[in-house]
């Protein structure tokens, strides 16, 4: 299986020890690492649908439904969306990016998306759902595997934070981008990755990390 968000684990690396270096730093607000606790993010996306309950059950349906219905062009774009990049995820063809415009913005914001992908990572660490393939054996993903936990999605989490934080250097595309977000972060579950309610919590995490971090 492959881990799809290594750059979230080698900056999470980096801004851990930057936030045990503090006095080599700024205290300035933007040289700080923003990370939430355990309590905030679970007041914030909450449990994940408990076992044999009937949420559960209709994230399996969903997933299900996408599995008979889905199309080669719909798992080939999921795929091509395996790494929770800026270019990858606004840059497509129709997207609200141009492959320029993303390139320089995956540098704009390289702090933002690195404390995101901190954030993701405890997240997960806190809930540690199987993936619904690991959970459910009729699950079968079109996309590559993931080895990280299912709760909340990273991906709907990246794309959501990050289309807030685009949004800012082009209001006038904050729609188009959260819709391509939103996109995004259904291709989890159009490619069998991930489950509904992984993708609810994501989206909720991610509007409340893009408060958190963003610094006018």
């Amino acid at each position: 299986m492959k881990f799809s968000m290594p750059k979230f684990l080698c900056l999470a690396v980096v801004f851990s020890a930057i936030s045990h270096s503090a006095p080599a730093f700024s205290q300035d607000e933007k040289f700080l690492v923003k990370v939430l606790t355990k309590s905030a993010v679970q007041s914030i996306i909450g449990d994940y649908p408990a076992k044999g309950s009937q949420e559960e059950a209709a994230d399996y349906a969903e997933l299900l439904k996408w599995q008979d219905t889905r199309t080669t062009e719909e798992c080939d774009l999921a795929n091509d969306q395996h790494s929770a990049k800026i270019t990858s995820m606004f840059a497509f063809k129709g997207g609200p990016l141009t492959e320029k415009e993303a390139s320089r913005l995956e540098k704009r914001f390289l702090k933002e998306y690195g404390e995101v992908g901190l954030n993701i990572l405890l997240a997960k660490k806190i809930y540690k759902r199987p993936r619904p393939y690991d959970a459910n054996a009729e699950i079968k993903p079109c996309i590559d595997l993931e080895e990280s936990s299912a709760y909340p999605s990273g991906h709907t989490t990246m794309a959501r934070a990050m289309a807030l934080f685009i949004s800012t250097v082009y209001p006038e595309r904050k729609i188009e981008l959260l819709k391509a977000a939103d996109q995004a972060a259904l291709n989890r579950v159009i490619g069998g990755v991930h489950h509904p309610s992984d993708i609810v919590a994501g989206k909720k995490l991610g509007d409340a990390l893009f408060k958190l971090i963003y610094v006018k």
